[in-house]
């Protein structure tokens, strides 16, 4: 329990003098726990200074409750809180303090209500006055319900364990301000949506076979996709999948992924098979294109992408890329052959083999040799001039073909 250490503010002998103005004055409007407290702690500053002295066990009251009754009286101007965090207080003489008759606002009552529902909530956590302060201050100057600081409080100790720092409370209370959140129902509505979140990163985190928590970084990302993005849990267990793809996965990998579905307009789950159906017909053709073409290799990431632009941009069919690569199998730069042909094809306006067949028979019409010297390059290292032997020099060299070989 809270030490409370009682400064003396005037000389008191043997017995408890009570001003009568506290009595006619103050004590009707206080609620009863504070007049218990300001009567023990005036017998305690009978002392010059009293040792430190549990108020909290004396009367069967927290220490929440203890330093509320002192701020009760701490506004009513009668006494002085000197460290909040120690409770050290100093009693005031009544007649400096109470020229006049004050009643008492009914905001002490109310502040007073506030802290026995928040000490239902506490548990067997006590708070400090400056804790309280801090929570006073979400009301006074933020504007939150009384119900919504309660759950400020509730949510911080679900959250982050009874021992929870009041930073970390008022940081809270501060995001849901920015948001415009101060009633207990919208305040509520965010706290459910926080713990849509982080139930939803942590199912990636489990597909992935780890049961940490998420981060605040991952769930930021992860508020990126459903909110921004307009992504739903079942759009992004689709593209969970291409992530197996690295050995270790991660939000940064997937968060390009789902950037990419993102910048084709594809964030539903049937616009997303979608695309992936398209993706793997593309690389289907890809294949099917380099194998017509004689490749051996398989074709990159920038293969399929030029594929891409073939049928997506250029409108051609496959049947057409396929015919360009059985023309380009002949080439010696097969690919480098078949972007050249559908280049000019696609300038030429040619989007049918039927037409892309006419072209080649008229180009090899007009260039009759072109045509026939089509085909893989003979190297230029063979077409040097060779000597002739007649049949009696291979003879002196020991060769012997045949006289029908040679005519003289």
């Amino acid at each position: 329990m809270q030490n409370t250490v009682i400064l003396r503010g005037r000389d008191l002998f043997g017995t408890t003098v009570v001003d009568n103005r506290f009595i006619s004055e103050l004590v009707p409007d206080a609620p009863e726990n504070a007049v218990r407290v300001y009567l023990y702690g005036l017998m305690l500053a009978g002392g010059a200074v009293s040792s430190p002295v549990s108020i909290s066990d004396a009367l069967k009251l927290s220490d929440a409750q203890v330093a509320e009754a002192f701020r009760y009286w701490e506004k009513c101007g009668i006494v002085r809180i000197i460290d909040g965090s120690l409770l050290s207080v100093e009693y005031l003489n009544l007649s400096a303090s109470l020229p006049d008759k004050r009643p008492v606002d009914n905001e002490n009552a109310h502040y007073s209500k506030l802290v026995q529902r928040l000490q239902a909530v506490l548990g067997t956590r006590n708070m400090s006055g400056a804790e309280l302060q801090k929570v006073y201050d979400w009301v006074e100057i933020f504007g939150f319900e009384d119900d919504a600081a309660l759950l400020i409080v509730q949510h911080c100790i679900e959250k982050k364990g009874a021992r929870v720092h009041i930073n970390y409370m008022d940081s809270v209370a501060k995001r849901l301000v920015s948001e415009g959140r101060t009633t207990a129902d919208s305040v509520a509505e965010s706290f459910s949506m926080e713990n849509d979140l982080a139930s939803g990163a942590a199912a990636i985190l489990k597909r992935w076979r780890n049961s940490r928590l998420p981060t605040e970084d991952e769930l930021e990302l992860y508020k990126k996709w459903t909110t921004q993005w307009g992504f739903s849990d079942e759009a992004i267990e689709i593209a969970c999948r291409d992530v197996v793809a690295i050995d270790k996965p991660n939000f940064k990998y997937l968060d390009a992924i789902l950037g990419k579905y993102h910048e084709n307009g594809s964030v539903s789950p049937e616009k997303m098979r979608e695309l992936l159906r398209e993706q793997d017909m593309l690389a289907e053709l890809a294949r099917r294109a380099f194998a017509r073409a004689g490749l051996k290799r398989t074709p990159t990431s920038s293969d399929r992408q030029q594929v891409e632009l073939w049928c997506s941009d250029w409108c051609m069919n496959s049947e057409l890329i396929l015919y360009a690569a059985e023309l380009a199998s002949k080439k010696s730069t097969p690919f480098a052959e078949m972007k050249r042909m559908l280049s000019d094809w696609h300038e030429r306006g040619i989007v049918s083999v039927s037409a892309a067949r006419e072209e080649t028979e008229r180009s090899n019409a007009a260039h009759p040799a072109a045509a026939a010297s089509k085909g893989k390059p003979v190297n230029r290292a063979l077409n040097y001039k060779q000597r002739q032997y007649s049949a009696e020099e291979l003879r002196a060299l020991g060769v012997d073909l045949g006289d029908d070989v040679y005519e003289d």
